[in-house]
């Protein structure tokens, strides 16, 4: 586009526990999916449009590094969603 910029897609796997698909709202019927998000969408902006509580959340990793709230998304990554752990 000329002039202006066009905004891009970018497209992420995304794994989410089991526990946490069942505590989405609505829940998710899948653990693994790939979504299509605008260019500079974060981890805070997945796990809103998942509907995950993110006080259930206890690390999100990126390509298999463990990622802050803020990190903007890349084209292609994998992210993974895993819950908080309590016990005692």
């Amino acid at each position: 586009m000329i002039g202006g910029a066009m905004k891009e897609d970018i497209k992420i796997d995304v794994k989410v526990a089991t526990i946490l698909c069942r505590r989405a709202a609505p829940p998710l019927e899948h653990r693994d999916s790939s979504l299509s998000l605008e260019r500079g969408a974060t981890i805070t902006d997945v796990i809103a449009s998942l509907g995950i509580p993110r006080a259930l959340v206890g690390s999100v990793t990126v390509n298999k590094k463990r990622s802050p709230d803020d990190y903007a998304l890349q084209d292609g990554d994998r992210l993974a969603i895993i819950p908080a752990i309590s016990g005692g």
